[in-house]
């Protein structure tokens, strides 16, 4: 996929969730070995490096050793078994950035780095998610997020309204208009039954 010309890298921090349990899929996701023989967030990390020059990973993240040799920064979450929004909140509040992340979730091994430079190539004071044609509101990773974001974090947290999604919609974002077809390289891996779907070719698509 090529969406137009990018810079090779923005001053800006990335940040990638990593701390579930992977109950669906019997393993924590960020270790999943995919058919190239890469975890699953090696993928991400992948992407990910080429737009942001610092690369933040929250959550407990067993299933992948980090390499001290990377600089990769490990945030443990605050809250675990909250789910994303305890890692999102986690994140906002932990001072790495002062102004947003660009937040991925692990188990997102189809995204690629002119993808993610839609989502901050125009820096946003409020989240900023992808929107399909039909103004349907997907899920919430790939995102940016804005450290000014917390309080609105912290509140749902305290309501115990764990969905970020529910957060998005009942405050100011912004969409980034995205074409049904691009949708794919959105796709989540979570169960076993997904990893076996996926076909491994030249652009490692498996869609």
């Amino acid at each position: 996929m090529n969406i137009g010309s990018r810079p090779k890298k923005l001053t800006l921090t990335g940040a990638i969730l990593a701390g579930g349990r992977g109950t669906r899929m019997g393993q924590p996701k960020e270790g999943v070995v995919m058919p190239d023989g890469r975890r699953m967030i090696e993928h991400v990390i992948a992407s990910l490096s080429q737009v942001c020059d610092r690369i933040v990973i929250v959550g407990t993240c067993k299933g992948f050793s980090i390499p001290s040799e990377t600089g990769f920064l490990h945030l443990q979450d605050a809250t675990p078994g909250m789910g994303p929004l305890a890692a999102v909140a986690t994140l906002l509040r932990s001072g790495i950035s002062t102004e947003g992340y660009l937040v991925t979730a692990c188990d997102q091994p189809f995204l690629t780095a002119d993808l993610l430079y839609l989502l901050v190539k125009t820096r946003s004071s409020v989240p900023r998610i992808f929107s399909s044609e039909s103004e349907e509101l997907p899920t919430p990773f790939p995102g940016y997020y804005p450290v000014f974001w917390y309080p609105v974090v912290e509140e749902g947290l305290q309501a115990g309204d764990l969905s970020v999604c529910n957060l998005i919609k009942k405050s100011a974002f912004s969409l980034v208009s995205l074409p049904k077809e691009w949708r794919r390289y959105l796709r989540n891996i979570n169960r076993p039954d997904d990893l076996e779907s996926v076909e491994y070719g030249r652009n490692f698509l498996g869609i």
